[in-house]
């Protein structure tokens, strides 16, 4: 089997390259490739977005089925001075621990635990949704979709290799 650039097994589609990958970021100047990537870097090696996609190749990530960062990904989305508004909108959503600490509750799930914030079940027909989007901490719109924290939730989720 022939060695991608990225030095992952060569794919099998001549119609995918890395420069729609989900896992290739970064400008047309600097793209690396996170697959290949030592385990929480975001220094890989580097791709051509006309490279041809390696075995590893995964489309863009659509959040609504995924929901990984709510999810058992993370055990703790802090809310922060800087979220006040949150928490004043959504206070069944904050815990408090002492005058120092708060952050999201979590509900329970069969493999652990979740955002209380998160309702359904990412089926086709309930898709993950936020309660609280328009109001999330900051935290979570610091999270950037296909970024590198979203594909580390999606790795600790299963629903990325």
């Amino acid at each position: 089997m022939t060695s991608h650039p990225s030095g992952l097994p060569s794919g099998n589609n001549a119609s995918l390259t890395c420069g729609t990958c989900t896992w290739a970021l970064g400008d047309t100047e600097h793209r690396v490739c996170l697959k290949a990537a030592a385990p929480a870097s975001e220094d890989g090696p580097v791709v051509q977005e006309s490279d041809l996609a390696c075995a590893e190749y995964e489309t863009g990530v659509n959040c609504d089925p995924c929901g990984a960062c709510c999810r058992e990904a993370f055990d703790s989305v802090p809310v922060g001075p800087e979220d006040e508004a949150t928490a004043l909108a959504h206070p069944e959503f904050i815990r408090q621990y002492d005058e120092n600490w708060r952050d999201l509750k979590r509900v329970p799930t069969a493999t652990g635990t979740r955002c209380a914030a998160l309702c359904n079940d990412g089926s086709q027909g309930q898709p993950y949704r936020c309660v609280i989007y328009a109001g999330r901490p900051s935290p979570c719109r610091d999270l950037e979709v296909g970024g590198t924290n979203c594909l580390y939730a999606r790795r600790r989720v299963g629903l990325s290799v």
